[in-house]
Formats: C-alpha cells, structure tokens, sequence
C-alpha cells in the first residue's frame, strides 16, 4: 500500500467552492468543454500515443526513499520501487492501465501457452537474444530461482510478499538450452499470468549464497548492477536520487530516453514546487485539491495531467477477534449505517466529482464483472432506520443512547484507528462516528504512524475498526484468495467455508467468465458477513510536461513506469 500524505480537511472545505461544475479540478475559466486545461483524457491504454519520439532526459518524482531493492520480498513490494526496477527486471507479463488487460512481454518471451489444463502445464519460449546484462542468457533457470524462492517450499526462510501462484507448481523444467520452460501446476490454475514476473538472475542469486541468503539479502541490500530490461542503473545516490540509462545489452527495440533520473522528494508539499522550476519534469503523487489548482496554473508552462480511477480501494475493515464485533448482526448495522456517499462528498470528492460508492470488494469498478453487492445488501447507504432494525430483531436495544447487547452488556467503545496526518481518513473516522451514534455505538478514535504493523499484529489486532486501502488487480481469484480466505495472513479472523470454497473453483476455473460468476458470489457473502466495507477507490495522479509522448497513467501494481523504453520527446513541441 502506497502511504502518502494528503491534504488537510479544512483545505478540502476551503477549495470546494473552486470546483464547482468542473470535471476533476480547475476552475471554470480554466477549462476546455468542460475539461479543465492541461488535463489529459483518453482511453487509459493509448492517451498520448506518439508514434515517432525522439531521444532526451526525464527526472521522475517519487514520494518514497528505496530501502530495499527486491520487489519481490515482503518489504519491498513497494510502489515506487516497482516503478524504479520494472525496466530492469524482466516479467512474462505486463498489466495495463485499464485494469484487465494482461499483454505477454514480447521483449522477453516468444510465447507462453498453455499445453494442458487439468492440472494446468504452461510452456514459455525465452526470447533466443534475451540476455542479463553481463552476458548470461535469460534461461529457465531464472524461473526456477524465483519459483524455489516463492513456493514456500524450498526456502522456507525466504521472505516474501506472495507465492505468486507458485506455491501450486510442482516442477519448473528447461529444455532447449534453457530457453524453453515448462511449468507443471498441481491442479487447474486460471490465474498463471500472475506468475514469473520481476525476474532475479539465478546466477548472480547462486553467487552470494543459498536462495534464502541471496533473497534476503543480496537482492534486498544491493542496488541492481544487472539487467534483464532495456534500462540498467548507472548512478544511485542513497536517499536522494536512481539514474537509469540505456542497458548496452538490450536486444529490443532501442529505448528513446537517454537517461531518467527518479528523484526522490519525501515532502509532498516540496514536489508541484520541484515540477513548477523544472526540477522535475514528471510526478506521480496522490491528488489533492491545492495540488490540482497548483498544476492547472502550470499549464501555461506546458504542464499537463491525467486524473484517473485507480485500482486502490478505500474501506474499513473490522476485527473479528473483539467479542462484540464477532456477532454477525452488530457488523451489518454498522455496513448499513455507514453513508458512503457522505464520506466522498466531505473528503475526495472536493477534488474529483467523478468518484462513486464502490461496492464490491473484490472487482473494482472500471473492471469486467463489477456488480455493486453493497447496494444491494443495504451496505453502505446511511440508512439508521435499518440499522436500528437489524440490532432488535437480534435482540439488542439502546438504553441511554448506548447500545447493549441480547445479554445485556453495553457495547464498548470501538478502536477506530487511521494513519497518523492523513486528514481524509481522519474525516472518514469521524464520519463513521457521527453514524454510529444514533445506533448506540460510540467509537474510540486514534492514530498509527504504521499502519502495517497495526493490521499484522497478533490476536488480538491493534484496532477494532480500522481504515486501509487494498489495491486490486486483474488477478481477482488470487487477490480474494490471499485477503478473504480462512488463515490468510490479511484476515486470520475472518472464516467462511462457502467463501473459501466460491475462490478455491475460481482459482482452478479454465474461463474469465467462471472466474468473474464465483467471485462475485463470494463477493455477496463476505460483504453480507460485513467483515470488510468498501468505501471508493482512490483517485489516481500523474503529472508531466507535454513534450514528453507516450507518458501515460497505469493505476494498476504495474504503474506509469510500465512503458518506460517507450517514453520521448514529441517534435515540434518545445519549438512551439
């Protein structure tokens, strides 16, 4: 989850005004048919294709330092690092801006089929001329090293962020001098495009030990002096800046940009400053009604943006493990009460009109599939009358304004926890509170500056209620899988057999439409067991000079970096 700092309540109130009958920011004077200046629209997998750029330097905003560089262990799955490496490791597949397209990268790979399905065997052919950059072939012995880290299996110490699907892979065997791959799964795998991505060298893992002390270590600890993509680092300065330039060893088509500097500005407030001079030609922050004003005044100097729908879904999320959060009919008069709608109108719906109620938690809106469970349930739509009515016909009652439970107990307050500084979550909590009191229950706000290890504690978990954002991706049953299922790390509370159940035949089903058709009906379940309450999905930000062509918004886990060797500079634009 990306943690970035947003902007203050009063600041969001202060600017509505501004906003008024504009689409996504700007002020009237400042728009185009209703478009404000400088904003970017188009269809999210080709806005702002140009076909004939020309070579140049970009210097790319990110909000977050780099403390470790293996993206594929538990702490450094990390956004920005992502961005930062996606041209130096290779993956097998490459996820697009719109959320559901998953294209083979046919840099790496020649194919990828599948040869069998029950039990599912895919075979990948490696590009023949698919080199790291000191030499070595890219070779299946690649994909072993990254299936024996992943599998849980063969490196137990292995620290990782997900098994990637591979903990189901039973072989991975090379053939034709390694570069044919055939990968046997245990069973019928729908999702094994999730598999294979951001490839390590297993010769360089094999050089600095056993897989577990390359993994941990090596990988983790070392800026990458390798590469397997068309960029390779050329200079790292701790904390403060990655410079890439072409790798000399890239079979592919030769990248345009002659060199990119990720620079790295902690303080978002410094950041629209940095673009303004010039500093930077590009960032990627999360939008705010100030930012969005600042940029609309930089159109005059050649600044434009795209605002999209990101996978990112804001919601609250309940702890099973508190004796009265247990009781099934106390979670769905909170679900119901809860007013979504209000939530967006008083937070991020100051600065992007366009946001809706989200209610799915397990298909995003803009995705294939998406139907709105929460609606139909009563989730989500302030509604006190049938909150109230809920908890009675349980058998609790409100004595004094407090709720007490069928034995009679009075209901606790309930921890509501937010990250520290970030004012639209601080909204939302008093939001929720504001709900929650006319049904008798009282919420006990307070802050965490780790958000992380506050959700991950052991039983019981340091919060009742508390406020995340999940990101989705196109990979829905291995996304409910590894958040929604009985023992999963993200919800070790929450259990329901006939959920578990829906996800594992989505999980072995040989069609999307299988997979969308026993998603959604787990979808319906685990929102009727009002375990988690979607909320929105956060709005996404990208910002950059309009001579830079082929930029564009990826508000997906591959983000805006997923095209990087395809970035330049438009002729004629500076000239003009």
């Amino acid at each position: 989850m990306r943690k970035t700092r947003l902007i203050a309540t009063a600041a969001v109130i202060a600017a509505a005004s501004l906003l008024a009958g504009c689409s996504g920011g700007g002020s009237p004077e400042n728009t185009q048919d209703g478009v404000p200046q400088g904003r970017v629209t188009g269809d999210l997998n080709t806005v702002n294709t140009v076909d004939d750029v020309e070579p140049g330097e970009i210097v790319f905003a990110i909000e977050k330092t780099i403390a470790n560089w293996n993206t594929l262990s538990a702490a450094g799955d990390i956004s920005e690092t992502v961005w930062v490496t996606s041209s130096i490791y290779p993956s097998t597949f490459i996820v697009q801006p719109d959320g559901s397209t998953i294209l083979m990268n046919e840099d790496l790979l020649d194919s990828a089929e599948v040869v069998q399905d029950s039990p599912t065997v895919i075979e990948y052919k490696i590009n023949a001329d698919a080199t790291w950059s000191d030499g070595v072939p890219i070779t299946a012995d690649d994909f072993v090293y990254q299936w024996q880290a992943l599998n849980a299996r063969d490196c137990t110490e292995c620290i990782t962020h997900d098994t990637d699907g591979l903990d189901k892979v039973v072989s991975v065997e090379g053939s034709d001098n390694g570069k044919t791959v055939t990968v046997t799964y245990n069973r019928s795998f729908s999702e094994w495009k999730r598999a294979f991505n951001r490839l390590l060298p297993a010769h360089l893992g094999e050089a600095h030990g056993t897989i577990a002390e390359s993994f941990n270590d090596y990988f983790v600890n070392t800026a990458p002096e390798f590469s397997g993509g068309p960029y390779i680092i050329s200079d790292y300065q701790k904390d403060v800046s990655v410079t890439l330039e072409p790798n000399p060893e890239w079979w592919g088509d030769e990248p345009k940009l002659t060199k990119v500097t990720y620079r790295m500005i902690t303080d978002t407030q410094q950041t629209p400053i940095a673009l303004q001079n010039k500093e930077v030609q590009a960032m990627y922050p999360q939008p705010q009604v100030d930012m969005l004003q600042q940029l609309d005044g930089m159109v005059s100097l050649g600044v434009n943006y795209q605002m999209n729908q990101s996978l990112v879904m804001e919601s609250f999320l309940l702890n099973l493990s508190n004796s009265f959060l247990a009781d099934k009919p106390l979670r769905q008069a909170i679900a119901m009460a809860v007013d979504s709608q209000e939530i967006i109108d008083k937070t991020v719906g100051q600065f992007d009109e366009t946001v809706t109620p989200l209610g799915n938690a397990m298909i995003m809106q803009q995705q294939e599939g998406y139907v709105d469970h929460a609606k139909e349930l009563g989730n989500g739509q302030g509604d006190t009358e049938g909150a109230t009515k809920i908890l009675e016909d349980a058998g609790y009652t409100i004595v004094d304004g407090k709720l007490h439970t069928p034995d009679g107990d009075e209901v606790a307050p309930l921890r509501t926890v937010y990250t520290v500084g970030n004012a639209v979550r601080e909204s939302s909590a008093e939001i929720l509170a504001a709900a929650l009191k006319p049904i008798g229950i009282t919420l006990a706000l307070e802050t965490t500056d780790a958000l992380g290890k506050t959700t991950s504690e052991e039983s019981p978990y340091g919060y009742d209620i508390v406020i995340v954002g999940y990101t989705g991706q196109p990979f829905l049953a291995s996304n409910a899988f590894k958040r929604y299922t009985t023992g999963t790390g993200y919800n070790p509370h929450y259990s329901n057999p006939e959920v578990d159940r829906l996800v594992d035949e989505a999980l072995g089903a040989t069609s999307q439409a299988d997979v969308i058709d026993l998603i959604n009906q787990a979808d319906k379940l685990l929102l009727d067991d009002a375990y988690i309450i979607p909320i929105y999905q956060k709005p996404s930000l990208l910002a950059y000079y309009r001579e830079y062509g082929n930029v564009r918004d990826n508000p997906t886990m591959s983000g805006p970096t997923y095209n990087l060797s395809e970035w330049g500079i438009i002729p004629g634009v500076l000239d003009g």
